[in-house]
Protein backbone atom coordinates (compact mmCIF):
# COMPACT_ATOMS: atom_id res chain seq x y z
CA UNK A 1 0.00 0.00 0.00
CA UNK A 2 2.92 2.06 0.61
CA UNK A 3 4.55 1.29 -2.84
CA UNK A 4 0.88 2.81 -4.25
CA UNK A 5 0.63 5.52 -2.02
CA UNK A 6 3.61 7.24 -3.07
CA UNK A 7 3.19 6.51 -6.84
CA UNK A 8 -0.33 8.42 -6.52
CA UNK A 9 1.82 11.74 -4.28
CA UNK A 10 4.20 11.82 -7.43
CA UNK A 11 1.64 12.38 -9.73
CA UNK A 12 -0.29 14.15 -8.51
CA UNK A 13 3.03 17.02 -7.60
CA UNK A 14 3.53 16.13 -11.46
CA UNK A 15 0.30 17.45 -12.08
CA UNK A 16 0.64 20.66 -9.50
CA UNK A 17 4.16 21.29 -10.90
CA UNK A 18 3.20 21.62 -14.31
CA UNK A 19 4.45 18.56 -15.88
CA UNK A 20 1.76 18.11 -18.02
CA UNK A 21 2.20 16.78 -21.81
CA UNK A 22 2.37 20.20 -23.73
CA UNK A 23 -0.10 20.60 -26.67
CA UNK A 24 1.94 19.96 -30.05
CA UNK A 25 2.52 22.87 -31.90
CA UNK A 26 0.34 23.54 -35.03
CA UNK A 27 2.97 22.91 -38.52
CA UNK A 28 3.29 25.91 -40.95
CA UNK A 29 2.14 25.00 -44.52
CA UNK A 30 4.69 24.05 -46.66
CA UNK A 31 4.68 24.82 -50.42
CA UNK A 32 4.06 22.13 -53.03
CA UNK A 33 7.66 21.54 -55.16
CA UNK A 34 8.84 23.37 -58.26
CA UNK A 35 8.40 21.52 -61.05
CA UNK A 36 10.84 21.59 -63.43
CA UNK A 37 9.89 23.59 -66.76
CA UNK A 38 10.76 22.11 -69.97
CA UNK A 39 12.19 24.77 -72.53
CA UNK A 40 12.17 24.04 -76.44
CA UNK A 41 14.96 24.89 -78.42
CA UNK A 42 14.81 27.53 -81.00
CA UNK A 43 17.40 27.74 -83.25
CA UNK A 44 19.24 30.70 -82.87
CA UNK A 45 18.42 31.39 -79.04
CA UNK A 46 19.26 29.89 -75.75
CA UNK A 47 17.54 29.95 -72.47
CA UNK A 48 18.36 31.13 -69.21
CA UNK A 49 16.54 30.61 -65.96
CA UNK A 50 16.00 32.95 -63.04
CA UNK A 51 14.34 31.75 -59.98
CA UNK A 52 11.93 34.14 -58.23
CA UNK A 53 11.07 33.30 -54.72
CA UNK A 54 7.84 31.14 -54.53
CA UNK A 55 7.83 30.62 -57.87
CA UNK A 56 8.77 28.27 -61.02
CA UNK A 57 11.52 29.13 -62.83
CA UNK A 58 10.48 31.12 -66.40
CA UNK A 59 12.69 30.64 -69.25
CA UNK A 60 14.10 34.05 -70.55
CA UNK A 61 15.26 33.47 -74.58
CA UNK A 62 17.92 35.88 -75.84
CA UNK A 63 18.78 35.91 -79.55
CA UNK A 64 22.62 34.73 -79.90
CA UNK A 65 24.40 36.42 -82.61
CA UNK A 66 25.45 35.18 -85.49
CA UNK A 67 29.23 34.77 -85.88
CA UNK A 68 30.85 37.67 -87.62
CA UNK A 69 31.64 37.18 -91.28
CA UNK A 70 35.27 36.48 -92.39
CA UNK A 71 37.00 39.63 -93.20
CA UNK A 72 40.37 39.53 -95.43
CA UNK A 73 43.59 41.92 -95.97
CA UNK A 74 45.42 42.24 -98.96
CA UNK A 75 48.81 42.38 -98.06
CA UNK A 76 51.29 45.53 -98.42
CA UNK A 77 55.18 46.27 -99.13
CA UNK A 78 56.49 45.74 -95.08
CA UNK A 79 53.47 44.07 -93.56
CA UNK A 80 53.94 41.13 -91.10
CA UNK A 81 51.48 39.19 -89.10
CA UNK A 82 52.10 41.11 -85.84
CA UNK A 83 51.51 44.48 -87.75
CA UNK A 84 48.29 43.14 -89.28
CA UNK A 85 47.35 41.58 -86.29
CA UNK A 86 48.11 45.17 -84.55
CA UNK A 87 46.02 46.81 -86.79
CA UNK A 88 42.82 44.51 -86.70
CA UNK A 89 42.53 43.20 -83.34
CA UNK A 90 44.56 46.10 -81.06
CA UNK A 91 47.06 42.83 -80.46
CA UNK A 92 50.23 41.60 -82.06
CA UNK A 93 50.28 38.44 -80.57
CA UNK A 94 47.02 37.39 -82.01
CA UNK A 95 48.95 36.64 -85.06
CA UNK A 96 48.79 33.21 -84.81
CA UNK A 97 45.12 33.86 -85.25
CA UNK A 98 45.97 35.12 -88.63
CA UNK A 99 48.34 31.93 -89.35
CA UNK A 100 46.24 29.76 -88.25
CA UNK A 101 43.21 30.77 -90.68
CA UNK A 102 45.84 30.91 -93.81
CA UNK A 103 47.33 27.58 -93.21
CA UNK A 104 49.06 27.81 -96.94
CA UNK A 105 51.05 31.32 -96.41
CA UNK A 106 54.80 31.54 -94.64
CA UNK A 107 54.47 33.94 -91.68
CA UNK A 108 58.19 34.64 -92.72
CA UNK A 109 57.56 35.39 -95.99
CA UNK A 110 54.69 37.14 -96.71
CA UNK A 111 53.91 37.98 -100.76
CA UNK A 112 52.77 42.03 -101.40
CA UNK A 113 48.96 41.37 -102.86
CA UNK A 114 48.42 38.01 -101.48
CA UNK A 115 45.16 37.78 -99.62
CA UNK A 116 44.78 37.16 -96.42
CA UNK A 117 41.68 35.99 -94.61
CA UNK A 118 41.31 37.65 -91.07
CA UNK A 119 39.17 34.98 -88.46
Amino acid sequence: MKKLTTVLIIACLGTAIGCQRKAKPELAEVPPPVEPVQVQDYPGETAQFIEPVGQAPQPIVSPVAPPPAQASYTIQKNDTLWKIAEQHYGNGQRWTDIAAANPGINPKKLAVGQTLVLP
